[in-house]
């Protein structure tokens, strides 16, 4: 889709003001004051001062500044220059065009908002509701933050009407799961508190929203913050380790051995294996079984390592040590360790002696795999065959799934999603967990190219018809 038009005409707008400020000394100083607000706000609970905040941000920077700069544009002060924007333009207007013009009055004019994406259309624009002033859902034209949001995400952005059109000014911030959800609530009860304090009791229409809309201005301030606090946050993370259930780093191994004898007398004697379980009825692959070890039972130290595995019917006791597979005259092991390859082989290797060659080892580990990057082309053979890792995939999470429906949730006070169904403060919140689990994947499937479908969740828990 070609950049719309308007488009080109903010921007103008954009350079043209900060072009002006950096030539100004009081606004420049009032812009510095602004962003100080930001960053005060957000420093001091990260451990530093504003300006080592402001260091600390390194490439974000340009982000958080043009936050500052559109709050800087909404507020009004007593004197002839009590607006940036009307200061501009009196001065500097003439220079503009109609629409570059249209853009920093409907900038002066706007105020942030929460917004939940109802749907994407993928560079073309997003339909959002709006959670804060819980008025209709709409639609806005966005060609490259299309590409990057999913179904049920929470954002925080200002919206202008432009050419005819509504679109998101420069600054767009997500807000992921219970972070959004406190930030709403904490905004909705300041809302409701800055309301009763400007309107001195009840409105509602026209009045409700030209009120509504001066008390969120103010509350730019903590939404700038809680960008802030996100970057400070994410620069000073360590990246988790990968680990399987053993507790051994993650590392993509297959092992491909030539068949030196009959592929039937193979699939034979791996059929008479007790730890392999066939993986299809019909299909030449194999799950080996096993128990997950007594070094990581369920889960690694949360925020330092994530444990992957596939598990058996939803049970994080029992996992899949590895996957096997006839194709080609070759006999293939897919494993997700060193040490599970040398199990693997012990295994496999005095089962089929005689049948089976030496075998051939591919590994990567997945800071090699992260290095090659989304462009990188793809090797002559997977490391792991795409068809297991997308059955397995699929397998395990219908397991889970399964057993989810009947666990007792901290998410939903201690009651299984079944629970929670029968009655209305329960599927209140089962709803949001649902979306939740929905934007999950769909951002899955935008990332990697297929993600799981949930729609049968809704359906099995009878709740369908609040998927809106």
């Amino acid at each position: 889709m070609p950049r719309p038009p308007f488009a080109d005409f903010s921007s103008l707008a954009v350079r043209e003001l900060t072009a002006w400020i950096d030539g100004n000394a009081a606004w420049s100083e009032r812009l510095r004051d602004v962003l100080g607000e930001h960053l005060a706000l957000a420093a001091d609970k990260a451990g530093f001062d504003p300006d080592g905040a402001f260091e600390e941000l390194g490439e974000y920077a340009g982000e958080v500044f043009g936050a500052a700069l559109e709050d800087l544009c909404t507020r009004r002060a007593a004197g002839p220059a009590g607006n940036l924007v009307n200061d501009f333009l009196k001065k500097r207007g003439q220079r503009l065009p109609p629409l570059a013009k249209a853009y920093l009055e409907a900038m002066r004019d706007s105020a942030p908002g929460i917004y939940e994406v109802l749907a994407v259309a993928p560079g073309h624009g997003v339909t959002i509701r709006d959670l804060l002033l819980e008025g209709e859902s709409f639609d806005v034209t966005e060609i490259s933050a299309s590409r990057q949001l999913a179904q049920w995400d929470l954002l925080a952005s200002r919206i202008v009407m432009l050419g005819g059109k509504r679109v998101f000014t420069g600054v767009l911030v997500l807000l992921p799961g219970d972070e959004g959800k406190a930030l709403l609530d904490e905004l909705r009860e300041a809302m409701h508190d800055g309301l009763a304090q400007r309107a001195g009791g009840a409105v509602a229409g026209e009045t409700f929203r030209r009120e509504a809309t001066g008390v969120l201005r103010g509350l730019a301030v903590k939404l700038g913050a809680t960008r802030i606090a996100q970057i400070l946050a994410a620069r000073r993370r360590p990246l988790p380790e990968l680990v399987n259930r053993d507790g051994d780093p993650i590392e993509f191994i297959e092992a491909r051995y030539p068949l030196n004898g009959k592929r039937s007398d193979v699939a034979a004697r791996l059929d008479g294996e007790p730890a392999l379980r066939r993986a299809g009825a019909r299909s030449a692959q194999w799950d080996w079984l096993g128990a997950a070890s007594g070094n990581l039972p369920v889960a690694s130290e949360p925020g330092k390592s994530y444990a992957l595995d596939s598990l058996v019917d939803g049970d994080a006791q029992q996992v899949v040590l590895a996957g096997l597979s006839l194709s080609g005259g070759r006999l293939m092991i897919a494993v997700n360790s060193r040490r599970r390859l040398e199990r693997a082989r012990a295994l496999v290797e005095p089962l089929l002696a005689g049948l089976v060659g030496e075998p051939g080892i591919d590994a990567k580990s997945v800071d090699a795999m992260k290095a090659e990057g989304p462009d990188t082309a793809a090797p002559s053979r997977r490391t792991v065959p795409k068809h297991v890792e997308r059955q397995v995939m699929k397998r395990f999470l219908d397991d889970h799934y399964r057993k989810w429906l009947d666990d007792k949730l901290p998410m939903l006070g201690g009651r299984t999603p079944r629970e929670s169904a029968r009655d209305f403060d329960g599927r209140e919140r089962l709803v949001a967990v649902l979306k939740d689990l929905e934007n999950l994947e769909a951002r899955r499937k935008r990332d990697t190219g297929s993600g799981y479908d949930t729609l049968w969740l809704w359906r099995e828990l009878g709740i369908e018809h609040l998927r809106r």
